[in-house]
């Protein structure tokens, strides 16, 4: 899986537009020509109801316990094609998830589970371009998984003061399993979310540029309502051509930005 990219969409507070980043990135990706895999890997299971998958038999968290019962997964039962998305995704169910977080505490090596069941499935996965991993609002097992199999990391940010002061830990967080269970783990970036014209937002962002000006994205995403309405379509907002939409604009500069870093180009 050399040319397989994984990244984890990650933010210990809830309600930064992590899964909206994570849509939005994914298929302004799948639009530039790259194959793209979403997992939900939220206990909320928001990124598969946003595509329209409810309470899904194979889910992300029943392939976790097979995986903690050393069972052979095939991860192609369990992935779903979205054609209006142009993107694949790997579903959550919301009561599966809640337990998996909880007894993945218990289980030994338990922050390489995941990274197990990718490993088993790399023939599958290898396919892929892209593997985006929608992770949840915790500093949790959960997230400990998805940092132990990714080589990169975003980190949505809200333009609120209230969302700056958790970034340390989460970046705190990073740091350990990077000393402790992935070396290659790196942030790729911090995009700035949900900017308005308040004092406010734009206090945060000058505290975001000040203080991790290497890594913030020279992209800023909009707080807009068809943002937000985008989840009653489920299409991602990068889909429209509409001249006023500037969110679907910024979503792909954001994109454009993630892949030269990346990729060098």
């Amino acid at each position: 899986m050399k040319n397989t990219k994984i990244i984890a969409v990650a933010n210990q507070k809830g309600g930064v537009g992590k899964t909206t980043t994570t849509i939005n990135v994914g298929a302004a990706l799948a639009l530039t020509g790259k194959k793209v895999l979403l997992i939900d890997l939220d206990t909320q299971e928001s990124l598969s109801n946003f595509l329209g998958i409810y309470n899904a038999e194979n889910n992300i968290g029943k392939a976790l316990y097979k995986t903690v019962n050393h069972e052979t997964i095939d991860l192609a039962d369990y992935i779903v094609t979205n054609e209006v998305n142009r993107v694949d995704i790997i579903p959550a169910e919301l009561n599966t998830m809640q337990r998996i977080a909880i007894d993945l505490v218990s289980v030994r090596s338990k922050e390489t589970v995941f990274r197990r069941l990718i490993n088993q499935n790399s023939e599958l996965l290898s396919r892929y371009d892209y593997i985006l991993l929608d992770c949840p609002p915790s500093l949790n097992v959960i997230l400990d998984n998805a940092l132990t199999a990714s080589r990169y990391v975003l980190i949505p940010c809200q333009a609120h003061p209230l969302s700056y002061p958790p970034l340390p830990n989460l970046l705190l967080q990073i740091n350990e399993i990077q000393a402790e269970l992935n070396e290659n783990i790196e942030v790729i970036g911090i995009v700035p979310t949900m900017v308005d014209r308040s004092n406010n937002s734009k206090t945060t962002v000058e505290m975001l540029r000040g203080n991790y000006s290497d890594i913030v994205f020279e992209s800023e995403i909009e707080r807009m309502a068809v943002a937000a309405n985008s989840a009653l379509t489920e299409k991602a907002v990068v889909l429209s051509n509409a001249k006023d939409n500037r969110v679907s604009r910024e979503y792909k500069a954001l994109t454009d930005e993630l892949v030269a870093r990346i990729e060098g180009v």
